[in-house]
């Protein structure tokens, strides 16, 4: 049960009983590190994990502590796109696990405190723990105002409840390995050669897809909702469908080429060539014959994304400042009107 949920509480009657320095030295535990270490190693460069060749019951020891072991190589490499690049890597073995033994439903979404019941008709969630978990879906049968609330519970079935808690599996992984980054220092020392191979091979994994050049595009002009969404994908954060549509949406209008595009998307922890590229080239009209609009400022506070009262932004706070690509526009103009006044100063100082 531990080696398939190594994050169940009981996990901690066996790690108490070893310290830092034992798992990280001793033969005993060989298996083990080399095993964590090839389990973050998979999820940047998504070869497949040769499990070492040991009996059955060590094996499944083994494994157990392998999950802890990149843990903690996670949390001293402290690299958001790898940390989350794993979590998805776990997360996706959780629901192939749920969908094969649904009787740990009930078990694990307790262990993440989803408040739930399940009856003869099936489940039903609390509508908050819903909308906390449900936010990364694009698809309609996510999204609160298509559910049937009834006092703030609502149905759902095994399959999508499975798909909600691994999502909260997620959150509940990367909090705890970012929020113990602190502790990478005492870390560091066992696994030097191992987080230097763990970076270059990172840096190879996002070299392929982000050696672009942005041409006449001004990135500086980009409106703060833009610079956003794009920071967060830069920082390995997986954001909304709604955030990757308007994105792409806009970066195209302004003249980006796709491939452009593309690798920007190099950074999502999720992140499939094949997919994006076709996701980019159906919002770019390229395979649907229809180019999408950019979402109008409305729109993008209506999908959360407005973050005009956070910066503070003088533009945005004009009442007649209605779209992304006018912020866009009238910046980009600003800039270049600037620049050769600026340009005469320096020829008049000189």
């Amino acid at each position: 049960m531990l080696a398939r949920y190594p994050f169940l509480p009981e996990a901690r009657n066996i790690l108490s009983g070893i310290s830092l320095d034992e798992l990280f030295t001793s033969e005993i535990y060989e298996d083990a590190r080399a095993l964590g270490f090839l389990r973050v190693r998979s999820s940047i460069t998504g070869e497949p994990v040769t499990m070492p060749s040991i009996a059955r019951e060590s094996g499944q020891k083994v494994i157990f502590l392998s999950f802890f072991v990149a843990k903690l190589i996670l949390i001293a490499l402290d690299d958001p796109l790898v940390i989350r690049r794993f979590a998805n890597v776990e997360r996706d073995k959780l629901v192939k696990s749920l969908t094969e033994v649904p009787e740990d439903i009930d078990l694990i979404a307790s262990t993440f405190e989803i408040r739930f019941r399940n009856d003869e008709n099936g489940y039903v969630i609390h509508f908050i723990d819903f909308i906390k978990y449900a936010k990364n879906f694009s698809d309609e049968r996510f999204r609160l105002i298509k559910q049937q609330v009834n006092r703030g519970w609502l149905p759902i079935n095994r399959h999508d409840f499975v798909l909600l808690i691994r999502e909260a599996f997620v959150e509940r992984f990367v909090n705890e390995v970012e929020s113990q980054k602190e502790y990478g220092k005492y870390i560091e020392k066992y696994v030097k050669d191992e987080l230097r191979e763990l970076e270059n091979l990172k840096d190879e994994y996002v070299s392929n897809y982000t050696s672009f050049d942005l041409g006449k595009v001004d990135a500086d002009a980009f409106p703060p909702c833009m610079k956003t969404i794009i920071n967060k994908i830069k920082q390995g954060i997986n954001v909304s469908h709604e955030a990757r549509f308007s994105m792409v949406a806009f970066l195209h209008k302004i003249g980006m080429s796709n491939d452009d595009i593309l690798s920007i998307f190099a950074t999502v922890p999720d992140f499939r060539k094949d997919i994006t590229e076709y996701q980019i080239k159906h919002i770019t009209g390229e395979i649907s014959g229809k180019e999408y609009s950019v979402p109008k400022c409305a729109t993008m506070q209506a999908n959360g994304l407005c973050v005009k009262h956070v910066v503070k932004d003088k533009l945005c706070e004009k009442k007649w400042m209605t779209h992304p690509l006018l912020y866009y526009k009238i910046k980009k103009e600003s800039k270049s009107k600037k620049a050769p006044s600026k340009q005469n100063k320096s020829a008049e100082e000189q």
